[in-house]
């Protein structure tokens, strides 16, 4: 009996050991100490951890700005510092900056949750695999230095940040995720010397600058898209609620009807090419839709020789357009008027006549199109001819077959 308490206690005694969180500490050049587990001792590889053990971890005592450092030493071995393990700087409160050692190749799930103070990152430049919820309840940050060789980043890690207004795309970049997911951005800059991307007022393009990729969440006021761009891809724009004024250049040659669908204060867009654009498809044929949010009546800025073609190829819910304004906004020459409340088309019956419109992802100029106006005519026409028979117009399920209600086919 008592040899098995004696070997139920050693066993105890080793379980207990497991619940250490790390297996040496280091002090920092600022004194700071950190806490590190060996991951591969053959490779002399180590990783950052938290301080006290599994079952109860102890809070942070991280401040101010600090280094980790990329070398280690313990028991005559140096290690290297290869990973940010879980929770490692977790709900470091007063952690105010961090920079990250080169060589970091992982960054473990909610390392830095909660360190609500933190404001600075510095990443290697080398690559590194992030876990979950890395940055999670992180809502200080406002300056991220991202690595000069990463090739791609996923931005919705830094979503919980109220502060971070700019960023830096570095060189070797190919791949931008999830730009809309910072909220508060209001600038993007990408570096000389990038081959796929460049920056123009903080606005997203493609290096040969003909596609705007994507605008900041955070901008606001008024934006003027440059000559020489052709396409605005789609969602470039679609989540930006603060712009009210956009400026399309004479080039542009693709455009989403939607893509202005969620700016919440977009009080004008000022169109300078000569033709409408072909922006989406109703009942087989191009039409130019601008599709808006709400209830916001958008003023239309056009070249005056473009008026009565755009007048055609428009319609609103009020069924014909005030008198073009006589009056050009301050900065435009004379020769641009104003098309007044621009909204969102509706049948007779009152609904959105956009739930038959297909959607593009390339648009062109120059390409023949029939006005919206003529095409509700169509639809009213059927909706017409389907009430005088007695019936209802079957819209819903003529929609789900792809087929258009004629008139012919009534119950």
């Amino acid at each position: 009996m008592k040899r098995i308490n004696i070997i139920t206690f050693i066993l105890l005694l080793g379980s207990t050991s497991l619940l250490y969180a790390h297996d040496f500490t280091v002090t920092g050049k600022n004194g700071e100490k950190f806490f590190f587990n060996i991951v591969d001792a053959k490779k002399q590889h180590v990783e950052v951890t938290y301080q006290g053990n599994i079952s109860a971890p102890q809070p942070s005592l991280y401040t101010g700005e600090i280094s980790v450092p990329a070398r280690v030493k313990h028991n005559n071995t140096i290690y290297r510092v290869v990973g940010i393990g879980k929770k490692a700087f977790s709900n470091a409160a007063s952690l105010k900056g961090i920079v990250l050692p080169s060589g970091l190749s992982s960054i473990g799930d909610f390392a830095f949750e909660g360190c609500s103070g933190l404001e600075k990152i510095v990443f290697p430049g080398n690559s590194v695999r992030f876990g979950e919820g890395v940055f999670f309840r992180c809502t200080a940050i406002g300056q991220v230095t991202l690595g000069s060789d990463w090739t791609q980043v996923n931005l919705k890690m830094f979503r919980w940040s109220d502060r971070l207004t700019s960023i830096v795309i570095p060189a070797k970049l190919t791949s931008l995720q999830n730009l809309k997911s910072l909220k508060q951005l209001q600038s993007i800059e990408v570096d000389a010397n990038n081959p796929n991307f460049t920056s123009i007022d903080g606005i997203l393009y493609n290096k040969d600058k003909t596609t705007l990729l994507g605008c900041p969440r955070g901008r606001s006021g008024k934006i003027r898209i440059p000559e020489g761009t052709t396409a605005i891809r789609w969602k470039a724009l679609i989540d930006c609620p603060n712009i009210t004024q956009i400026d399309l250049p004479t080039s542009l040659q693709i455009l989403s009807y939607r893509e202005f669908s969620q700016m919440e204060h977009l009080e004008q867009i000022i169109m300078r090419r000569t033709e409408p654009i072909s922006t989406a498809e109703l009942n087989g044929q191009k039409v130019f839709l601008i599709k808006i949010a709400g209830k916001l009546k958008i003023k239309l800025l056009i070249p005056k020789t473009a008026l009565s073609s755009y007048k055609e190829a428009l319609c609103s819910t009020e069924g014909e357009y005030a008198e073009v304004s006589a009056n050009t906004p301050e900065g435009f020459p004379p020769e641009y008027a104003l098309i007044p409340s621009i909204v969102e088309p509706t049948n007779m019956l009152g609904k959105s006549m956009l739930s038959g419109v297909k959607d593009f992802s390339k648009y062109v100029f120059g390409m023949s199109y029939q006005t919206l106006k003529d095409v509700m005519k169509q639809q009213k026409g059927r909706e017409e001819q389907c009430r005088k028979q007695g019936c209802w117009w079957k819209r819903k399920e003529q929609l789900a077959k792809k087929q258009y209600h004629t008139g012919l086919n009534c119950r």
